[in-house]
């Protein structure tokens, strides 16, 4: 979840036209989208500095309740005509500027980023065109497996899909509520009061449960994102008497204490907070009681407000949020590095862009939209979603025959093993008979798999849904088995132990092995609890470990194969605190599971290449020339592993540690490609193809680390 906030917080402004001001005109709101927007922009450009800037959402939120409640209330629709009216008007001022950028990005991303992304990245194009992108991250993109997915020029789109679908439900109800006050002769206020009060108060409930149970989801939702659309149309149905301008000393500290409140999220929130939940009441109340102030005071934050450079800010900030994240995302791939003056030169072509579509999108195509005899808003609706649903599909149907094409990954392994020679295909290119056949300035005319097709180069038990899931807290504790051998073998672990399963069947259909797998994503199986983003996914980790442990000795294993990546902390420590509680640990745990009878290999972890880089497809793809950039130290590649320490510290001749870390580095450096094979799918897991080829030297280590263990008899 962290990860995706860094990568996806976006704000969904307004566009406004910088000319003649229309008559209720308001500075402070202009301002408010002002400080949102830069917000935003600076929080991805600099996250470490602006640790909150994502709240920026949120005020963009409240503001569009208010302003859109507001017009409907004066003017609340007594028809289904009136509601269409009310959605083309929205088609016009926000979709033509939208449409463009989408466009944009796509024509970006065919000449600028690797063909790794393309499936993905237009699969979200089409998503942002029909306003589901919000849907489209919650559903494929809060998975642990997705968190080394390149962020998509697309991703920030999420927050104007939850606003569109916020628009199109909206009218609907303030008509249901008005009829109904109508109907009974209720007092209109009121009754909205009533309505708009139970959406506030429902959705803040449920954003809180759902945040503290699915992070991930939650933070994309647009049901737990109702409650701040509420807040300020709530604002709004207080009425103009309440929230007209006033230059008391109430509303000056009204005024000042709201914007404290935003700026002290945007300064101390961070990514690994849960959001949206309760705690975005700080910024959701903040910009609502700005807003519901309306302070003329002479000391009030509207004459900061209202300086020119604000009032710019807040007149282009729907365009400068079009606009600054496709940038951000797509110019990387032109340098070989993004440094802090490139960010700038992004930052004033945000600006640019922006100012010319806010002139010549938002302000004069609207005016044509509405001249024109020929392009209505339903026609230009229906016109433009088709032509980059063209487009976009087009694009990717061609990028899914790229990938089809690659999909024959033995014949790429033999290409590479004509180039490289079999002697020195994969890791045994890092053997001295190989001599510097491989070192960090190594490039080969093929790769197997080709980048494109190492994405999906993930061991058989992904596809066989064999994985306990964070998704669900651990609850359902599937187990797979493969073979029918007289042996039996337990792969225990988080996905890192799943990454070995190649290897592991390629030995079991040589030795007579029957192999179960007690796998999770990231929660490791340990005798001790760790620490989870929610409660319900800490407890379900212990309960893991604990039902793993009397499987394996109630169903009497012969062979325990393991292997853990340390991600989350153990608990009442922080991760980096975690190593020496976990080493503890585990010293309990593969003691138990030796005292069941059965022999425990322990294989440590291997380089953790998204120490570096944020995707080893992407970076090999991106840099075919120059794989050094696919390259690390060791020192910073190589995780700290309490279970391999722990199994050495034991000193017991019925647990082995075994170390193939060599199999991947060299001379102080770890490799992505090695010997020609792509080493890992992601940033993280080895990739199918090269952990079968470690098959045969795992065995070998074993057999070296067990003496006379008769559970290894080919190689």
């Amino acid at each position: 979840m962290t990860l995706l906030r860094e990568k996806q917080a976006a704000a969904t402004p307004k566009p406004t036209a910088t000319s003649a001001r229309p008559s209720g005109f308001r500075a402070d709101i202009q301002g408010l989208r002002a400080l949102a927007v830069s917000a935003v922009v600076l929080y991805h450009l600099w996250p470490n500095r602006l640790s909150g800037g994502y709240v920026g959402v949120d005020v963009f939120f409240v503001i569009s309740g208010f302003l859109i409640t507001s017009h409907l209330i004066s003017k609340p629709p007594r028809s289904f005509k009136d509601i269409a009216d009310f959605w083309m008007r929205r088609v016009k001022r926000l979709l033509p500027a939208s449409f463009l950028v989408i466009f944009a990005s796509v024509i970006g991303i065919w000449l600028l980023a690797p063909e790794t992304v393309w499936a993905d990245w237009l699969s979200q194009a089409l998503a942002a065109t029909f306003y589901f992108q919000n849907w489209f991250l919650a559903i494929n993109k809060v998975d642990y497996l997705a968190e080394a997915d390149a962020p998509s020029p697309f991703q920030h789109f999420w927050s104007l899909s939850a606003e569109e679908q916020f628009y199109f439900v909206w009218p609907i109800l303030i008509a249901a509520a008005v009829m109904v006050a109508v109907r009974f002769n209720l007092p209109r206020r009121r009754v909205l009061l009533s309505v708009l009060g139970a959406v506030f108060l429902g959705g803040l409930l449920y954003s809180t449960y759902s945040t503290m149970n699915y992070a991930g989801v939650a933070y994309f939702s647009t049901f737990t994102r109702s409650w701040e659309f509420a807040a300020g149309a709530l604002v709004a149905a207080l009425g103009p008497e309440i929230f007209r301008a006033k230059n008391d000393v109430i509303s000056l500290l009204a005024a000042w204490g709201g914007l404290l409140a935003i700026g002290l999220s945007v300064l101390f929130f961070t990514p690994e907070m849960l959001f949206p939940g309760y705690i975005a009441l700080l910024p959701v109340l903040g910009t609502a009681l700005v807003i519901l102030a309306q302070s003329s005071h002479a000391f009030s934050p509207n004459r900061l407000f209202a300086i020119k450079p604000v009032q710019f800010l807040g007149d282009n900030s729907y365009a400068i949020y079009l606009w600054h994240w496709p940038l951000l995302v797509l110019l990387p791939f032109a340098f070989d590095h993004f440094y802090w003056y490139q960010k700038l030169v992004a930052l004033a072509l945000t600006l640019v862009l922006a100012v010319l579509t806010q002139k010549l999108v938002e302000v004069r195509f609207r005016k044509l939209i509405d001249q024109s005899i020929y392009l209505s808003a339903p026609r230009f609706l229906v016109a433009g979603s088709l032509l980059l649903a063209i487009v976009a599909g087009g694009f990717y149907q061609y990028s899914s025959v790229q990938l089809q094409r690659s999909q024959d990954i033995p014949a790429a392994v033999a290409q590479v093993k004509d180039e490289v020679g079999a002697s020195c295909l994969g890791a045994k290119a890092l053997s001295d008979g190989c001599g510097d056949v491989q070192d960090e300035s190594t490039t080969y005319d093929d790769l197997a798999p080709a980048p494109v097709a190492a994405k999906t180069d993930k061991p058989e038990i992904y596809a066989d849904d064999c994985f306990a899931s964070q998704g669900n807290d651990f609850s359902d504790k599937p187990v797979c088995s493969y073979g029918k051998g007289k042996t039996k073998v337990a792969l225990v672990g988080n996905s890192h132990a799943g990454q070995w399963f190649p290897a592991v069947e390629e030995l079991a259909k040589k030795n007579d092995w029957q192999v179960d797998t007690y796998v999770a994503n990231r929660c490791a199986i340990m005798a001790e609890a760790q620490k989870f983003d929610t409660e319900d996914k800490s407890e379900g980790c212990a309960e893991l470990g604990d039902w793993v442990t009397d499987q394996i000795d109630a169903k009497d294993y012969d062979l325990v194969i393991t292997s853990n990546r340390q991600s989350v902390p153990v608990e009442g420590y922080s991760l980096k605190e975690s190593t020496e509680p976990a080493r503890e640990a585990y010293e309990k745990l593969l003691g138990k599971w030796s005292d069941s009878g059965a022999e425990v290999v322990v294989i440590k972890d291997t380089p953790w290449p998204g120490t570096t880089l944020d995707n080893v497809p992407d970076c090999v793809a991106q840099n075919p020339d120059n794989l050094e950039e696919c390259s690390g130290k060791a020192d910073s590649w190589i995780p700290d592993d309490p279970q391999f320490e722990a199994a050495k510290a034991l000193d017991d001749p019925r647990i082995a540690a075994v170390d193939m870390n060599d199999q991947l580095c060299r001379d102080e450096r770890c490799f992505s490609v090695v010997g020609g094979l792509v080493a890992y799918w992601d940033h993280s897991h080895l990739s199918e193809t090269f952990a079968q080829s470690l098959s045969k030297k795992l065995g070998h280590r074993m057999e070296d680390e067990m003496g006379d263990s008769s559970l290894l008899k080919q190689m």
